[in-house]
């Protein structure tokens, strides 16, 4: 288990940034010190540069798939779902151009539909069942 990742499971998200810059620097060109450093980013809230190193391990993990499949794309779209709700609050319209990079970065993701869905959440279009405060039948 990498340091990263063992700060990763300690709570420690800062420690696991810092550790997996380091093996990226120290010339680890594979995906998985992108994905570690994303995924303590995203547990830190740091949601744009989670959704940055989750892109750049999509396309290095490419053909060659050292890290699961469906784990990445689950770990960046739920990154990019989160940094998407928080642009929402300064711009409805970034939030869903930001949503719209899943379909670049993952086009065979297993979230395709869930990101159409939330680009209608956003801008209104379709209520989330989660919200308490809309009334389903007002839409």
């Amino acid at each position: 288990m990498s340091f990263a990742k063992k700060s990763i499971e300690d709570g420690e998200y800062e420690a696991a940034i810092v550790a997996a810059t380091q093996c990226i620097a120290e010339g680890d060109a594979g995906p998985e010190p992108l994905f570690d450093r994303a995924t303590a980013y995203d547990l830190a809230e740091r949601y744009a540069e989670a959704v940055a190193d989750f892109e750049l391990a999509l396309v290095k993990n490419g053909a060659e798939q050292e890290i699961d499949p469906f784990t990445i794309d689950d770990a960046y779209f739920s990154a990019l779902l989160a940094a998407s709700r928080k642009e929402a609050v300064r711009s409805v319209a970034a939030a869903v151009s930001m949503l719209q990079r899943y379909l670049q970065y993952a086009p065979n993701g297993e979230h395709k539909t869930d990101c159409i869905d939330w680009q209608k959440r956003l801008k209104g279009e379709m209520p989330s069942l989660l919200d308490k405060t809309r009334s389903l039948d007002a839409t």
